[in-house]
């Protein structure tokens, strides 16, 4: 089961994919799957009582990976958008992964 916290940093990272700096708009589907427009909608609908499960999950899967692996050159504005560091951000993406992506 999710925490409220864990919730509010799946949010988090959705918002900060579509609307952050992270992704250039040439690259955006090619690195999350998704139009930049579905991933908003479903960070604008997210709740904590949201089940993360199909399309979401591999969403926020590719949401995630890419915050933490793409070379973004976004370090100084992390905060801006995310209230968990990177290091935090890793250890709730292999948790969440480790327990299931469905759960």
């Amino acid at each position: 089961m999710k925490s409220n916290a864990e919730q509010q940093v799946f949010q988090e990272a959705l918002f900060a994919a579509a609307r952050g700096p992270f992704f250039p708009d040439w690259e955006f589907q090619t690195l999350i799957g998704f139009d930049r427009s579905d991933v908003e909608a479903a960070a604008e609908s997210f709740s904590p009582s949201t089940p993360v499960t199909g399309e979401l999950a591999l969403m926020l899967n590719n949401c995630m990976a890419n915050l933490l692996g793409y070379p973004h050159g976004q370090d100084s504005t992390w905060s801006q958008w995310l209230s968990v560091t990177p290091r935090e951000l890793e250890a709730i993406f292999s948790q969440w992964r480790a327990y299931g992506i469905e759960a």
